[in-house]
């Protein structure tokens, strides 16, 4: 909705300006079109031509790329007028208009230089340019050709040809061009008194028959004075109306009394209207100086105006309190923002003299400042405490100017403005607290701390920093914000790449930093001399966002570094023997059940077979009561390195299940494959000959259990232990010394599983 009645008022607004324009064009024939017909029926006097002057107004309002409609206009409308004049034939008729539009464009060409630029008529400049480019050059040029076609065509005499175009085209122009400029921009119901501004004209216009009648000069001295009221009371617009109305009223009285009668010719204006023209160029020629005046006079007052609205609207709405007093303290002005400071009015203000308000111990200050200024100094700032009317003292900030005679530079006053810093003081002490603060905790911390700025100069660090690097440095600078010695950052970057055992991706990494305005750091840094530094690197911004430096911390970690790798020693030790049997040195029970979980959920994943073995010792009661615990003890951990010589494949694990029994998981093994390794298992033990009278054998043997699945969600990792387990039971009640599987299993011996591979 709204895009559409926007584009209804677009579209309203250029049908606007097309009838504006086809109206001002039309305007523009209608008026050159009756000028050209008045001025050529009384061609047989010498009187201004006015058609020129009309055209070129129009052209000097008008831009430069808007001319050429009217280069057409003025030439068919003075061929119009002359046609209706009747007393040229149309060839003269069409040769004279294109003489007067071609004097028109070179006037035009030579006064408007740009597109934008307005006349001024009112400007000596301007006027002057006028004088010499549209009023004497335009006509001298184009007067040549007149001439010469006059004297070609009909045998004038080409001075006097000259003379009367030069003569009445020059005034022509000078009169009718600035008048009807001054009546096109006139505004006449906007000036001052509206159309009631009608009467003075009227008054003229009736008077001037009586006028015409009485001696020579006499019109002019009471025509004038009319023409200069209207000036005054209604602007140039009206004059420069009342003026045309005059001069074409005049003009027809006086040709059809017979005044300014002359020999008729085709081309030339033969006789005397002198009275006339100098009575129009001479009305024009003082209106426009006196306009010249009136616009000087306005541009002061309009100056004179602002300069005033300036300094009311600088002095009653600055939050300042200016103030103007003599070197007695007395004052003589005090701005309206004195009502609402410190409960004062301003007319108590004005009354007390200017150290009354003063702090006692800030007023020797202040009667210093001020016989400085006496003696010659331009300003001064003074900071001092000021009394409220309840007592109360507040700070305030005085910008102490001197004020000079301007005639003779002697100081006469003080202009003051005061400003309440109140608050600037509270903030002021404020941040000094907090750069003490900074200053201390910069100077206690255990951390190395090196601040660098966008330039790379290192505008701070501490005594810790020189003490971490061990490196050699400048000064310390006293105060965090101010450093007493200015040193760049390369210096001590120097120094510390040299100390790092990786010097290149020390540096390297130090440089990323500085490069990127956003990244934070924290790393640890190794040094040749066996130390570690743990660093620390953020940015520096200001409340706005911009990039102001970077800040480094650098801490000695060396003692901590040490005792955390003796606690990851300690630790890896705890964790061994959390999952280690101490007798044997196999992986305990504890280990044996996470390690199964992880292989028969892989198992699962993979859909891989998982074999177990469990072995138990025969008789191992038997061999304890006979030869000991101790014997017992070592019987166990030779089984162990027996089943460690013989499972050596990464993946696989020899665990104490419990007591005498042993486990081994064997990941990717089919049921053929764990038996292998439990019958090897029995074999090497049986080669370590260990005796045991209490055995049928003679020796220690082993009875072995192996089971075999491939996972699957419908069963647990619990459920090869059982079967592994079953098979266990079968060897014992087998007779033991030997190696079996369960009842369930043994059908599927050979069940197509991959064979154990090493």
């Amino acid at each position: 909705m709204h895009n559409k009645s926007g584009q209804i008022e677009r579209a309203i607004s250029a049908t606007r300006r097309r009838w504006y324009f086809a109206l001002t064009r039309a305007n523009c024939f209608l008026l050159i079109l009756t000028v050209t017909a008045f001025t050529g029926s009384t061609n047989r006097y010498h009187f201004v031509w006015v058609a020129n002057g009309v055209l070129l107004s129009y052209l000097l309002l008008a831009p430069r790329w808007g001319w050429k409609p009217y280069f057409l206009i003025g030439f068919f409308g003075q061929v119009a007028g002359g046609l209706i004049a009747g007393t040229e034939r149309l060839p003269i008729v069409l040769t004279l208009a294109l003489l007067n539009v071609g004097e028109v464009a070179v006037a035009a060409c030579l006064l408007r230089r740009r597109s934008a630029q307005l006349p001024r008529f009112t400007e000596r400049a301007y006027l002057l340019r006028f004088l010499g480019l549209a009023v004497v050059a335009a006509p001298a040029i184009v007067g040549v050709i007149f001439a010469t076609i006059a004297r070609a065509w009909v045998g004038l005499d080409f001075w006097q040809s000259y003379r009367d175009w030069f003569t009445s085209d020059a005034v022509g122009l000078a009169v009718a061009t600035p008048a009807f400029a001054a009546i096109f921009r006139t505004r006449f119901t906007r000036t001052q008194g509206g159309w009631s501004n009608i009467l003075y004209p009227i008054v003229l216009v009736v008077l001037l028959p009586f006028l015409l009648q009485q001696a020579q000069f006499l019109p002019m001295a009471v025509a004038f004075p009319l023409l200069i009221l209207i000036e005054l009371r209604s602007g140039l617009g009206w004059a420069a109306m009342a003026t045309l109305i005059v001069a074409a009223i005049s003009g027809v009285i006086e040709v059809k009394s017979g005044a300014m009668v002359m020999t008729p010719g085709p081309f030339g204006m033969q006789g005397s209207g002198l009275r006339l023209q100098i009575f129009v160029a001479s009305a024009m020629f003082s209106l426009y100086s006196i306009s010249v005046v009136i616009e000087n006079l306005r541009g002061v007052e309009r100056r004179l105006k602002d300069i005033a609205y300036l300094h009311r609207l600088v002095t009653e709405n600055s939050r300042d309190v200016i103030v103007i007093a003599d070197f007695k303290g007395r004052r003589s002005y005090v701005s309206a923002s004195a009502s609402s400071w410190g409960g004062w009015k301003r007319e108590e203000l004005l009354n007390l003299k200017s150290l009354d308000l003063v702090h006692p111990e800030d007023r020797p200050k202040a009667v210093e400042l001020l016989n400085q200024l006496q003696a010659g100094r331009d300003g001064a700032i003074l900071e001092c405490r000021l009394r409220k009317l309840n007592g109360e003292y507040v700070w305030a900030e005085a910008s102490l100017r001197t004020i000079r005679d301007p005639h003779t530079g002697v100081p006469t006053g003080i202009l003051n403005m005061v400003r309440d810093i109140t608050e600037r003081k509270k903030s002021e002490l404020s941040a000094d607290f907090h750069r003490s603060l900074l200053a201390a905790i910069h100077e206690v911390s255990l951390d190395g701390i090196l601040v660098v700025d966008e330039a790379g100069v290192a505008v701070s660090y501490n005594k810790r920093f020189a003490e971490v690097w061990k490196v050699s440095v400048p000064d310390i600078p006293i105060s965090l914000l101010k450093p007493s010695t200015k040193v760049l950052d390369e210096a001590l970057l120097k120094q510390c790449v040299d100390s790092t055992r990786n010097p290149e991706a020390f540096l390297k990494r130090v440089n990323e930093l500085y490069a990127d305005c956003h990244a934070d750091d924290q790393c640890q840094v190794e040094l040749k001399d066996g130390r570690t530094l743990e660093r620390y690197s953020t940015v520096l911004r200001a409340e706005c966002g911009d990039y102001l430096g970077r800040v480094w911390f650098f801490r000695d970690i060396t003692e901590r570094k040490q005792a955390e790798q003796k606690l990851q020693a300690a630790y890896k030790a705890v964790e061994e023997l959390a999952v280690v049997d101490s007798l044997t040195g196999l992986a305990n029970r504890r280990r044996f059940d996470t390690y199964l979980e992880i292989e028969w959920r892989r198992g699962m994943r993979e859909h891989q077979s998982l074999s177990m073995v469990l072995i138990d010792v025969d008789l191992f009661k038997s061999y304890n009561d006979t030869y000991g615990h101790v014997r017992g003890d070592g019987c166990l951990k030779q089984i162990a390195e027996a089943a460690m010589d013989v499972v050596t494949r990464p993946g696989d694990l020899v665990a104490r299940f419990g007591g005498e029994e042993f486990a081994i998981i064997l990941p990717n093994t089919a049921l053929e494959g764990a038996i292998k390794v439990a019958r090897d298992v029995s074999e090497n033990l049986l080669h370590r000959d260990l005796k045991h009278e209490g055995s049928p054998y003679g020796l220690v043997t082993i009875s072995a259990g192996c089971a075999t699945f491939i996972p699957n969600p419908g069963l647990r990792s619990s459920d090869l232990i059982e079967r592994a387990d079953s098979g266990l039971y079968r060897a014992k009640r087998s007779g033991r010394n030997r190696i079996c599987v369960s009842v369930e299993q043994d059908p599927e011996l050979g069940d197509g599983s991959t064979p154990r591979q090493g």
